[in-house]
This record gives structure tokens, sequence and C-alpha cells, in this order.
């Protein structure tokens, strides 16, 4: 997996299920307060996090409408420049956190992120992509609160999709050989593919179902014959045939 992109992990345990892990202000960091969201900020922020919640303010609107929730609670974003400190904060609930994992939630209200300034998990742009897609996560988890990694392959085909995460199929050579992966297989948290697939998989459901039907799978975990009305072979297989329309390959 690719360091920028995000594992989520908040049902891992049988503690995340309801729970939070919120931190206290790094060290040498502090607090800032935007309209939707409590920043706990470390000391390489101190110069713009008022850019970077002006940045996610910029989607807040645009994804709750997305995902058809009304309002959310205060989300709480915690920043760190140390890994470890990342991991310590959120272990109670979440487990162990791989190495390459730049961030997580913990619940609906509660993002963890590797600092948006950190060199180490640059560029700056894409750790601020990341941090929508936590927040996409945190609005998913409204619409359902049982569909964290479950299945993962929706989970993070809507985080993809609404942070706006694209990649050009035709640079994959599993998906230009014909050969897609499974969504069975794409749902094994080991399994890396959806990062690059997912946005293709929720641009599908919302060119054929409209947004409705991309709701409609978050709130049926996604059970593709209740959701839209198709079995999930023909489903994998429809998404296939539209990707190799839309992407050329």
């Amino acid at each position: 997996m690719l360091r920028g992109l995000l594992v989520v992990l908040a049902v891992l345990t049988p503690a995340a299920c309801g729970g939070s892990a919120v931190a206290p202000a790094p060290a040498g960091g502090g607090t800032f307060t935007s309209s939707h969201f409590v920043f706990r900020y470390t000391a390489l922020d101190g110069g713009n996090v008022s850019e970077i919640a002006a940045s996610l303010e910029r989607e807040y609107s645009r994804i709750l409408a997305d995902l058809g929730v009304d309002a959310m609670p205060t989300v709480n974003v915690t920043f760190y420049t140390d890994h470890a400190a990342l991991e310590a904060a959120t272990r109670a609930t979440a487990g162990a956190i791989p190495a390459f994992a730049s961030g997580l939630v913990t619940s609906s209200t509660d993002i963890h992120l590797m600092s948006p300034n950190s060199p180490a998990w640059g560029p700056y742009s894409r750790m601020v992509s990341n941090l929508v897609h936590e927040f996409a996560h945190c609005v998913s988890m409204r619409v359902n609160g049982r569909i964290p990694n479950n299945p993962r392959w929706l989970w993070e085909s809507v985080a993809i999709y609404e942070s706006g995460q694209s990649v050009d199929l035709r640079g994959l050579a599993y998906m230009s050989a014909l050969q897609p992966p499974s969504f069975a297989a794409m749902s094994t948290l080991d399994n890396t593919r959806v990062y690059e697939v997912g946005y293709s998989i929720a641009e599908f459901v919302v060119g054929r179902w409209g947004r409705r039907g991309l709701i409609d799978l978050v709130a049926a975990n996604g059970d593709t014959a209740a959701a839209v009305g198709v079995a999930q072979s023909q489903f994998e297989q429809d998404w296939f045939a539209f990707a190799r329309q839309r992407y050329g390959f």
C-alpha cells in the first residue's frame, strides 16, 4: 500500500464499536476550532492549521449531502508527528496499526492522522486529501454504524470517491490483463487493490443508480441484491464492464 493511503481499523476490536480515542493536543502544538471540527495539531501545523481546517470545511456540506446525512456532531481531528504516538493514542480502541498506515478513525467523531506537514508522510496535498477521506468514513458511520470494513470494498470505495482519490486504471497491469480483483479479495485487510480501483467502483454505482444507490449500499452493508436489485456476482461483472469502457483498456 502507498504510505499516503489510509487504513481504517475502527472495527477490528470489540471496543471499537462504540468507543473513541480523543487525544490531547500534541506537545508543542495547540487546539484550533472551526465550524464543524476541533483540531489538535502539532508544532508542524501551527502556521497553516487554519488552511487545513478550511480545506476540510469546504468539503463538509458536499459529503453530507452526497451520503444523505443531515448533520454531524463536532468531529475531533488529532495530528501526530510520531507514528508510535498515533499507535499509542488509538491502540485501546483500534488495536495494532500497520507501520504504513498514516491515519484512521476510531469513531464517527474521531479522526487520527499523521501531520499533513510531516515530510515523511507527504505530499501535503495528498495528506489533506486523506483527511477528507477519513471524514467521509465518519459520515458513512452516521449512515450505518456497522459499515466500517463491513464490507471493506465498499467502506473504502466510498471514502476514496468522496475524497477524489481516483486512479487511472489503464496503468494497472492486472486490469489491463482483464484480471480484476474480486470484491471478496478486496475485503481482506492485507489486500490493497481496493485503494486503486475503489474510486471506479463508487463511480460505477453513482453512474448507474445515482447517489441514492451509494447510500443504499452503505445502509445495506454492501448487499447489492437488497440495495440495488443486482446479485453480487452480476454487480462485479457489470462494474468491470463499466471500468473497461470508462477507462479504455
